[in-house]
């Protein structure tokens, strides 16, 4: 169980957005990492990009990680494109970053981060894409799955996916390349 306050303590001064506010309830009740393989909020905050990535502050200010996207340590965090408009983290596109490389937007922001995790796999995350693969003889449905959805559908109007693939097409078209144009010169340095 995370305590609200501890959640979003990682988001310093920055909104916490309400659907993860909403989320954090639901996985208190159902239980951490029992609703989907591709999502589970955490409360380990920017360590990860700290150490694995850069701790260079401009690169720490504008990623607020929120959530782990596999077992091994990849995770999901919220970027800021650009700071010089007001703070709307419920708006900013998700990044996931792999635990032996690899940087990738996701989704346009959290809701559609949210109907990606439907698919209830983890990411596979490397220096060359991110996908989400479903392989159907190993595929073990997560237990709290269908009242996941369920409760996506009921609160968000949010419809499950078996193959997020369209949305990452979508997500990346917009934003990966203004993201890695941001992001490279200060990894390079780091």
């Amino acid at each position: 169980m995370i305590d609200p306050d501890d959640y979003a303590a990682q988001f310093g001064d920055l909104p916490v957005p309400a659907a993860l506010q909403t989320l954090l309830r639901f996985q208190n009740e159902v239980g951490y990492g029992n609703y989907s393989e591709a999502l589970t909020l955490s409360k380990e905050g920017r360590a990860g990009l700290r150490h694995g990535w850069s701790a260079d502050p401009e690169f720490l200010a504008r990623l607020v990680p929120f959530a782990r996207a596999t077992a091994s340590g990849s995770f999901y965090a919220l970027w800021n494109p650009d700071p010089s408009q007001p703070p709307m983290p419920d708006r900013w596109p998700v990044v996931v970053f792999g635990d032996e490389g690899g940087e990738w937007i996701v989704a346009r922001d959290v809701r559609e981060l949210l109907r990606v995790s439907t698919c209830d796999v983890e990411p596979c995350i490397d220096l060359d894409r991110v996908h989400f693969h479903r392989d159907e003889h190993r595929y073990r449905k997560t237990p709290g799955l269908d009242g996941y959805v369920e409760w996506l559908r009921e609160r968000f109007q949010i419809a499950p996916v078996d193959d997020p693939e369209e949305i990452l097409k979508a997500a990346q078209g917009e934003w990966q390349v203004a993201f890695e144009r941001w992001a490279n010169p200060i990894l390079e340095r780091g």
